[in-house]
């Protein structure tokens, strides 16, 4: 592994074209993305994900640039820049590590890591994480990203940076060549709210549309063509005009699946009941996307909420033979 030493503070703004070793643990749809950005650029890895045949994968993709770790720990151990993105709660809590557990992150942090997790967490979890990365000296930015895998890929993400703005400047060289523009929000926390809000919309916008096409299918038009006409009217937001196509035609991996989503409603409800807000809206469709998960939909992108209703409500003369519409 590369020695912490080349990240000490003589290399804080790093030029891009610089080769540095950066830690990444989760490689999902959007971890993968950003690991490739970095390894296109030159840079090299230190990796953990929790299933460790996707990390082996791309080690073989790219010899010589990845080095695969077997614990969280071992990341810190080759890198001190690091950053995440996993599931939810309980996976970054297996990253940081529990109790007296040797193989998570808090084991081996001190004053020269900075880590930056873009995991959709719940803000009561973020910040207690924060506290125990602090307890070691070390650093924890709290980084949701708005865009897909699409935006991943092209270096196109909107990140939004919760915690401390100085240390967000000594690992913003390794963040450029994932984002379009980081902005610093405030406290640990309130980055992730922010996500929770943008991501509530991403389905309430599902769900909305989808209706919109069952009481325009009720008169008879076809499917296909009102999906086309409503994605030309004045409601196709950008985010619909690439997500409802995916209901049609679904990506070979999903970019957000459905049991995700329900997880970010789930956050967004728990952060708005914690702060004696009512988000009915929110309400209703993560009880829908329930209904979905429980039906099987739950691995599919979320845009198959669209499909999912559809079979369920759409008009008789739409829905005749009355089969699951996936088969």
């Amino acid at each position: 592994m590369i020695s912490g030493e080349s990240l000490g503070a003589e290399t804080d703004h790093a030029r891009k074209d610089e080769s540095m070793t950066y830690g990444l643990i989760g490689l999902g749809a959007m971890g993968r993305a950003m690991a490739e950005r970095w390894l296109k650029a030159g840079h090299n890895l230190v990796v953990y994900n929790r299933t460790r045949e996707k990390s082996e994968k791309l080690a073989e993709q790219y010899p010589g640039q990845v080095v695969v770790a077997d614990h969280p720990r071992d990341v810190a151990l080759g890198a001190k820049y690091i950053l995440s993105m996993v599931a939810d709660d309980q996976a970054i809590q297996d990253v940081v590590g529990k109790d007296n557990d040797t193989h998570g992150l808090a084991a081996v942090l001190d004053a020269e890591h900075v880590w930056v997790d873009s995991s959709t967490i719940s803000p009561k979890m973020s910040r207690h994480v924060s506290s125990i990365v602090s307890a070691r000296n070390a650093v924890r930015l709290e980084a949701p990203v708005s865009g897909s895998v699409d935006a991943a890929q092209e270096g196109r993400l909107l990140m939004f940076i919760g915690g401390d703005q100085t240390a967000l400047e000594k690992v913003r060289s390794m963040l450029d060549p994932l984002t379009a523009r980081i902005e610093w929000v405030g406290d640990v926390g309130q980055a992730l709210a922010l996500k929770l809000g943008i991501n509530l919309n991403l389905a309430l916008q599902i769900e909305g549309f989808v209706e919109g096409m069952m009481v325009a299918e009720s008169a008879g038009l076809p499917r296909e063509k009102v999906a086309q006409y409503m994605l030309e009217s004045v409601i196709a937001s950008p985010s619909m005009k690439y997500r409802v196509p995916m209901a049609f035609n679904p990506p070979d991996q999903p970019w957000f699946t459905m049991t995700l989503m329900l997880k970010d409603l789930r956050l967004a409800l728990e952060q708005a009941g914690d702060c004696c807000t009512t988000i009915p809206l929110t309400s209703l469709t993560a009880d829908l996307m329930r209904l979905a998960v429980r039906n099987g939909y739950g691995q599919e992108d979320f845009a198959a909420l669209i499909n999912y209703m559809s079979f369920l409500a759409s008009s008789p003369a739409h829905n005749t033979a009355k089969v699951d519409p996936r088969e």
